[in-house]
C-alpha cells in the first residue's frame, strides 16, 4: 500500500513538473511572438511614414511651387500656410500609419492563424456584433 501512494505521489509530481515546462516553453513562445509583432508593426510604421513624409514634400513642391515648411513657427512662414502643412501631414501620415499597421495585422494573422499580441479577440466579437 506505502508503495503505491508512493508512486502517485511520484507521478503527480512528475505531471505537474511536465505541466510546468510546458507552461514555460509556452510562455517562450508567446514572448517570441510579441517581439517579432512590434518589429513588424513599428517597421510598417516608419516605412509608411518615411514614403507618406518624402510624398508629400513633393506633392507639397508641386501644388504651391517652393519647399513645404520645415519651422512653422517661423515669422516668415504665413499662417494660413503653417496650419495647412500641418493638418496635411498629420493627416497623412496618420491615415497611411493606421493602414501600414492594418496591413500588418492582416499579414500576421495570415501568417500565424492567431491575432497579434495583445490584441483581445472578445473586442473585435463585440464591434462585430454591434456593427454586424
Amino acid at each position: 500500500m506505502a508503495s503505491r501512494s508512493t508512486n502517485i505521489k511520484a507521478d503527480e509530481k512528475a505531471r505537474a513538473k511536465a505541466a510546468k515546462q510546458v507552461e514555460k516553453a509556452a510562455k517562450k513562445e508567446q514572448s517570441k511572438g510579441k517581439a517579432v509583432w512590434k518589429l513588424l508593426n513599428t517597421g510598417a510604421g516608419i516605412a509608411a511614414g518615411v514614403l507618406t513624409a518624402k510624398a508629400l514634400d513633393a506633392t507639397w513642391k508641386t501644388a504651391t511651387g517652393h519647399k513645404p515648411p520645415n519651422k512653422p513657427e517661423h515669422p516668415d512662414v504665413g499662417g494660413r500656410e503653417a496650419i495647412a502643412w500641418a493638418a496635411l501631414s498629420g493627416l497623412a501620415v496618420g491615415v497611411v500609419k493606421t493602414y501600414a499597421s492594418r496591413r500588418a495585422a492582416t499579414y500576421w494573422v495570415k501568417s500565424t492563424g492567431r491575432l497579434p499580441p495583445g490584441m483581445p479577440r472578445e473586442a473585435y466579437q463585440e464591434i462585430a456584433q454591434k456593427t454586424g
